[in-house]
């Protein structure tokens, strides 16, 4: 996995940093020290930890996450080839989080190119704690108020040549999870959610192209969530791992937010969510559970497809067979 950021050299990978921090600020200080240790929480990507010393004193802990050459075998052989980018995460954070002020965390700059493919990002270390790890309800509803504001946050005209490198979850996309779910199913005993999907497939797709297209981060689980808290402030929500960050129905993110909540809470999620729309995106309580809904079985056919010899990260595994079949249910397939 991604040996060529553990195979570099200390020497080189400070030379990395000063470009990569010269492309955020003119004139940046020079790096006079670097210290680095894998991070604790990489998953399919190499990720060190850094603390960096620049020649005016200040001091920076950062991440340098590896996307050029980071995922495994198996892992890049599950996912469709245009899901697999990696100037994607680069592109999102060097032109569209920084300009726009999302709260996420901090970019630094990149380094890219060479005969080897060099794709590192220098990112914030963000101090916090994962949502996954909290249970306070307001701050879950603090992350479907961020959800519910990020497409507005983003929306001016991008540059053609971003928008190509963005994942958009189309009809296509939708398509082929919706298939690659039920030929998962097919040769088991779940034969018969097989048969319901492939009957059930058309309608789902027409129902998921009715519903608006917003910017989404793609892949907002509470595992992907940082929860930073200063003294005396509110605390901030900062989603991290933007690889599949792209377009899609406007409730993906939502969706994959309340994967596992249900009742009074997840209502409450949702209306958190609901009231941050922007008023160009004014929909009923009825109506943004239904987009919920149809969003969850998304993603639920989306695991479900994942191809059988790659397990996700065990914080996303699921009886995705079961959720399907409830999902189904709930949506009138």
């Amino acid at each position: 996995m991604a040996a060529e950021l553990r195979a570099t050299s200390d020497e080189e990978l400070r030379r990395c940093l000063e470009g990569a921090l010269t492309e955020v600020e003119a004139g940046a200080p020079r790096v006079v020290g670097l210290k680095r240790r894998p991070f604790a929480y990489e998953t399919s990507f190499a990720i060190d930890e850094l603390r960096v010393d620049l020649d005016g004193g200040e001091e920076l802990d950062l991440l340098v996450k590896d996307i050029g050459a980071g995922l495994s075998d198996a892992a890049a052989a599950a996912k469709p080839s245009r899901a697999i980018d990696p100037r994607r995460e680069i592109a999102v954070y060097r032109h569209l989080l920084r300009p726009s002020g999302v709260p996420a965390p901090r970019f630094y700059g990149a380094a890219e190119g060479g005969a080897d493919g060099r794709a590192w990002l220098f990112l914030e270390r963000v101090p916090g704690e994962v949502l996954t790890d909290i249970g306070e309800p307001e701050t879950w509803r603090a992350t479907a108020r961020w959800a519910a504001q990020l497409g507005a946050a983003v929306a001016a005209d991008r540059d053609p040549t971003l928008d190509r490198l963005l994942l958009h979850r189309d009809r296509d996309w939708h398509e082929h999870w919706i298939g690659a779910a039920a030929a998962a199913c097919g040769d088991s005993d779940q034969a018969g959610l097989a048969s319901r999907l492939r009957q059930a497939g058309p309608a789902l797709l027409n129902r998921l192209d009715d519903l608006p297209r917003a910017f989404v981060h793609g892949e907002l689980y509470a595992s992907n969530v940082i929860v930073q808290q200063r003294v005396g402030e509110q605390a901030q929500v900062k989603p991290v791992d933007w690889e599949m960050a792209g377009t899609a129905p406007f409730a993906l993110d939502l969706a994959a937010l309340l994967s596992g909540w249900a009742g009074e809470e997840r209502r409450a999620m949702c209306e958190a969510f609901r009231a941050a729309l922007p008023g160009e995106r004014a929909i009923s309580a009825a109506d943004l559970l239904a987009a919920a809904t149809l969003c969850e079985l998304a993603l639920a056919l989306q695991w479900l497809g994942w191809s059988s010899g790659w397990q996700p990260p065990a914080e996303h595994r699921r009886d995705w067979a079961a959720e399907a079949e409830r999902l189904l249910e709930e949506a009138d397939l």
